[in-house]
This record gives structure tokens, C-alpha cells and sequence, in this order.
């Protein structure tokens, strides 16, 4: 495996905390870079920009987290996977036309029980 593809599976597999240690320890990183390439200590440019995107890929993984936490607390999403969710969200996923149709269904119903509601009141 490649090294990028390491370190995409270690962000991965961070919990929010650890996640938020390591940003914090990037972003220190980062500052102490700009600080000695103003003194001219820095041999290798590409630094910044590897250090930049890691913090990128770490604030996503933020993210992401964040949003699962608050789909969990509005009781949007049960206990599942990242994956797992994804896929049950597809498989229970109706066709397009299918909610038209089931809007249509529902306001039916609702006439019907419209007009039942008018007869009892009629004949009592």
C-alpha cells in the first residue's frame, strides 16, 4: 500500500477526539513551518502543502463525524456503519414516482374519511 493510502486509513478509523488532538498538533506543525521559512530554515518546501492537505483530510473526517453525531441525536440513523447506513438509506430508497403515489393514496383516504365523518353527522 501506498503512503497516502495509510494515512487515509488511519484519519479514517480516528475518533472525533484523537481527530481533534491530531489537527490540533497539524495546525502547530504548520505555524512552526511559516515561522522558520521567515528565518530561512526550511530545506523542503513541499511540506507545507502535504501539511495543508492532511489538515484538510482531518477537518473532513471532522465533519463527517459531526454530522453522524447529529443524525444519531436527532434519532435519524440507528447504530450502523457509515456503510452500512449508506446502504440501508438505498435499499429502503422508493422510486420517484412512488411518493407522488403514495401522497395521492394518503389524501384519498383522508376524503374518505372526510365524507364518513360528514354521514355520521348527518344521520345522528
Amino acid at each position: 500500500m501506498s503512503k497516502l493510502s495509510d494515512q487515509r486509513r488511519e484519519v479514517r478509523g480516528m475518533s472525533m477526539a484523537a481527530a481533534q488532538q491530531k489537527l490540533d498538533e497539524l495546525r502547530r506543525q504548520l505555524f512552526n513551518l511559516r515561522l522558520q521559512h521567515e528565518r530561512g530554515e526550511v530545506k523542503n518546501n513541499r511540506q507545507f502543502p502535504q501539511n495543508k492537505k492532511e489538515i484538510a483530510r482531518l477537518m473532513y473526517h471532522i465533519g463527517e463525524l459531526q454530522h453522524e453525531a447529529a443524525m444519531v441525536a436527532a434519532g435519524e440513523l440507528a447504530e450502523l456503519e457509515p456503510e452500512d447506513a449508506e446502504q440501508t438509506a438505498l435499499a429502503t430508497a422508493e422510486p420517484k414516482g412512488a411518493t407522488a403515489a403514495k401522497a395521492d393514496e394518503a389524501d384519498e383516504a383522508d376524503e374518505t374519511a372526510d365524507e364518513a365523518d360528514e354521514t355520521d353527522e348527518d344521520g345522528a
